[in-house]
């Protein structure tokens, strides 16, 4: 072996091959389903809506100490966060100082962006309009222009160029099918004896090669009972005695014992048997049910071999047994110990309803009052329900309902009944009839009913209303049946007088009503529109690819038997301005697609206010995409306002999303051209030109076009959460707006800065409960937050160090129908598919069923192929002769040699020509 090769073997030997075929040859699949999610970031503003009183009061020259602070650090030549403008600075200065900041930072940023000039910010300014630097959801530096004051106006954005690139991966894989196959072989079965077991085998030689001369036949016969006789009996059952005979019809041997069942399924059992007469019988056989039996007599050879079977049916009738159950009764209506109320009359109809059962029947239904004459029981489904009216008056009475059957057996069932006539009394200890009561108009009015009841017989409920309206609250009684002392809540949100009611209900359903009447006055409450506590939630909206099938058919085309066509296939993608056009923002980052997402966005606000303000905070002087906006009262910790306010941005988010979809997937479009309609199409895209043949000569082929579909899972997941406060103040009579952003472990400073003392813990309660109590697209609840000490290197608590943070590591698993599922960090607001049209398409090749060729042309087919198989099969021999030569040439075979010239030589010139014309001669073998 050569160097090289020695040491290439040394190589191959030494290393791994990169890539390996899998078990049984299959072709290594090298990337199988691993789709690349798109990911878009933004924000949603929650403004949780506090009381003037709840922040500290400030006047526009004095501000806190944090913001002191910052005009300190600016003093000293530091930066500014962006939103907060130092004293010297006019806003629109500081809306060109942002930009030519921005533009010198070196980041990425529109076309658009980069052609905005300082004079195109003063224009504006003189129009009313505010510029807002944003990031889209690229990344990249755009911008916006609003008027801060215009409630109603919509966002105009930028129209930036469109960037980056859009990549595709196709995955292929492979399957393998095998095949199975089996072998039977025969076999001599087993032979099986009387008693069911298996003989041994006898080799086939030792086994009486001829039949028995005379075959064994028995027989068999019952003479008594006679067949379909009719046999009688006590209800208890009756005895049988069954006879009759058995013999031997032919053969050697003798009947060796006969054996009788009695019934389908019984066992066997042996009746006595006399050969020398060949009678049998079996006797003390006990028959406990009535009906049509079988009885099977069985004679057996003495060889076991051979059996003989007579069957016959009788028929049995039992006398029906006593009757000595007793029937079922139950008194359904009234309840033991039920208390019933007379109102105003002396009497109560009582309505007695019960059930009754009996295996053979109730005969009637008796109700008796207080040992009074019995009274009959009404029915219309022989007692199975039943009821009579009774009239009772006040006191306690016995009902008792009895059962008879036909045999006159008689059950019994009773039970009490109490009728009270006296309501029970009630009063309203507070508030005092024409009390002056007050609220706010984010509270209400809670008003604290205070009472008292009483009755002899005892108190079911008490309950109260407002303004006679009949929607009852349930008072809260002293103790266990105790209403002695009792008190309810109610809110009162309408200023005006309110007549309260309350009523009492005692054990037997009699009722007694009080009222008083309130005067209530509604304060007004100022939620501060100046100074905010903001909920600032980082979203993420990610597209997974789903399924990948075909969709709607694009072209459909036939050729005749033997044409040719040519296809021009043409894409939205082919060109570069359908392309952009057709981008969307799940399969595509560009800043063009996230500007018109954004501009979609900002549609859908109801508040365009609050929302286009929202675009001014930042953090840290970075840009922020804002979402949506909303609003949500926090009072008393409920966190269904900002469960309320994150349902709705879901909901336009989602909105938006759609509508952006269906309209770029509306520009997907793929055109399939023949031969003829490309001639008079004219066009500067690139192309697909593919020739089509239709090989048949017999059948037209039909091709279908049809345009792939890819399906896309988008989440909306909530996974950041921070706390915002913004201030606005009036300097030299221009608006000055301070935004200031902290994380969650920053929560108490910025509270210490800006909220009163005696409120900071009942806000920052309120805040947490509504980071706690956050609930997902299927309504399941999560916490977002927790509160988590610092450990040290051990492990161990370091005290004093608990602090507030997002859970960390915290996933959302989405299951899909099919079972599989996708973890998304943080909390899944919306999950929705989307389908878009891909440039990809899918064609079918559908063989026409139509024949084309008369009986001329298909016997000239088969000629032609008949000819091609007589050419092959001339090729086959002319093969085998030449192996043959070679074998005798090897083998040194001279008579075969001899042989083989013989039967080749040419004998004549001609039949020379005639190979040399048809390009074969047979080998010619010398010795």
């Amino acid at each position: 072996m050569s160097k090289f090769k020695q040491d290439q073997a040394s190589t191959q030997d030494n290393q791994e091959p990169m890539i390996k075929l899998q078990p049984g040859g299959v072709a290594p699949v090298l990337s199988y389903n691993v789709p690349e999610p798109t990911a878009y970031s933004g924000r949603n503003f929650i403004d949780l809506q506090l009381p003037d009183h709840y922040f500290i009061n400030e006047s526009a020259s004095g501000r806190s100490s944090s913001l002191q602070a910052v005009s300190a650090s600016q003093a000293q030549g530091e930066s500014s966060p962006e939103g907060t403008y130092p004293q010297s600075k006019s806003p629109v200065q500081a809306q060109i100082d942002a930009l030519l900041e921005a533009k010198a930072s070196g980041e990425r940023m529109t076309e658009k962006f980069q052609s905005l000039t300082p004079e195109d910010v003063l224009r504006k300014s003189e129009e009313g309009k505010k510029l807002n630097i944003t990031r889209t959801l690229t990344g990249a530096y755009s911008y916006v222009f609003y008027d801060k004051n215009a409630a109603s106006e919509p966002l105009v954005f930028a129209s930036p160029s469109a960037e980056g690139e859009v990549s595709e991966s196709i995955h292929e894989s492979q399957s393998q099918a095998g095949a199975f196959s089996s072998e039977a072989s025969l076999r001599r079965l087993p032979q099986v004896d009387d008693e069911g077991g298996i003989m041994p085998l006898r080799p086939i030689e030792d086994q009486d090669p001829e039949p028995e001369p005379d075959p064994v036949l028995l027989g068999i016969s019952i003479t008594a009972p006679a067949p379909e006789a009719v046999v009688s009996g006590t209800h208890s059952g009756t005895s049988l005695t069954i006879q009759g005979q058995a013999w031997m019809d032919s053969g050697l041997g003798s009947v060796s014992r006969v054996r009788v069942q009695v019934g389908s399924g019984a066992a066997y059992q042996a009746a006595s048997f006399d050969p020398s007469t060949g009678a049998w019988s079996l006797s003390g056989v006990v028959i406990t049910s009535s009906g049509r039996i079988s009885i099977t007599a069985e004679a057996v050879h003495s060889a076991g071999k051979v059996k003989a079977s007579r069957t016959i049916h009788v028929q049995v009738n039992l006398a029906p047994a006593p009757d000595i159950t007793l029937p079922a009764i139950a008194i359904t209506s009234p309840t033991a110990g039920q208390l019933l109320t007379a109102g105003e009359s002396p009497v109560v109809n009582l309505v007695v309803e019960g059930t009754a059962s009996d295996d053979r029947g109730v005969a009637r239904v008796e109700i008796i009052l207080n040992n009074e004459a019995p009274i009959q029981a009404d029915s219309g489904d022989g007692y199975a329900h039943w009821k009579k009216t009774i009239a009772i008056h006040a006191g306690t009475h016995a009902i008792t309902a009895k059962a008879y059957d036909a045999a006159n057996n008689a059950a019994t069932t009773s039970l009490t009944v109490s009728v009270d006539s006296t309501p029970p009394t009630i009063g309203i200890t507070s508030p005092q009839n024409s009390a002056e009561l007050a609220g706010t108009f984010t509270q209400g009015c809670i008003i604290e009913v205070l009472g008292t009841a009483a009755d002899a017989g005892g108190i079911q409920v008490v309950e109260v209303s407002l303004d006679q309206v009949p929607v009852y609250v349930r008072a809260a009684e002293n103790g266990p049946d105790d209403w002695s002392q009792w008190k309810a809540t109610l809110k009162v949100t309408e200023p005006g007088i309110h007549i309260i009611t309350a009523r009492a209900v005692d054990r037997a359903n009699n009722k007694t009503e009080t009222t008083v009447a309130v005067n209530v006055n509604i304060l007004p409450e100022v939620n501060s529109r100046l100074k905010r506590i903001i909920l600032v939630e980082s979203y993420r909206m990610s597209s997974y690819l789903a399924n990948y099938g075909a969709g709607r058919t694009i072209k459909t085309f036939s050729l005749l038997p033997g044409e040719r066509s040519k296809i021009s296939i043409r894409s939205y993608a082919q060109n570069e301005t359908t392309a952009k056009s057709a981008a969307t923002i799940l399969d595509s980052v560009t800043d063009e697609i996230s500007e018109e997402f954004e501009n979609s966005i900002a549609r859908e606000q109801a508040d365009k206010k609050n929302y286009n303000e929202s675009n001014e905070y930042k953090i840290e002087g970075e840009a922020g995409v804002s979402w949506g906006w909303g609003s949500a009262s926090i009072s008393a910790g409920y966190s269904g306002g900002t469960n309320s306010a994150r349902e709705q941005f879901a909901k336009n988010v989602v909105n938006t999303t759609q509508k952006h979809v269906a309209k770029a997937s509306a520009r997907r479009d793929v055109q399939i051209n023949t031969t003829y309609e490309e001639k008079s199409t004219t066009t500067e895209e690139t192309a697909i030109i593919r020739e089509f043949e239709n090989i048949n000569m017999s059948r037209t082929l039909n091709f279908v076009f049809r345009q792939m579909n890819q399906e896309f899972i988008t989440f909306l997941h909530l996974v950041d959460v921070r706390i915002g406060f913004f201030r606005t103040d009036t300097v030299n009579g221009e608006e000055k707006n301070t935004y200031q952003e902290v994380t969650l472990p920053q929560l108490d400073a910025l509270l210490a800065q800006t909220i009163v003392a005696d409120k900071r813990i009942e806000v920052r309660n309120a805040i947490l409960h509504q980071l706690t109590n956050i609930f997902d697209y299927q309504d399941r609840h999560h916490s977002f937050v927790e509160e988590e000490p610092f450990l040290d290197e051990n492990g161990q608590v370091i005290p004093l160090t608990q602090y507030l943070r997002v859970k960390k590591d915290y996933v959302s698993t989405y299951e899909s129908a099919s079972g599989s599922t996708i973890d998304v960090p943080g909390i899944i607001l919306a999950a929705n598919r989307h389908v878009l049209r891909t440039d990809g398409i899918v064609v079918e090749a559908l063989l026409g069923q139509g024949e084309a060729l008369d009986t001329y042309s298909r016997n000239l087919q088969s000629e032609t192929v008949r000819e091609k198989e007589l050419r092959n099969t001339l090729l086959e021999t002319e093969i085998q002769m030449r192996k043959l030569a070679l074998q005798i040439l090897e083998n040194r075979d001279q008579v075969g040699a001899e042989i083989f010239n013989l039967i080749n030589h040419p004998p004549q010139v001609q039949e020379s020509n005639n190979q040399e014309a048809t390009g074969t001669q047979q080998p010619a073998l010398t010795r």
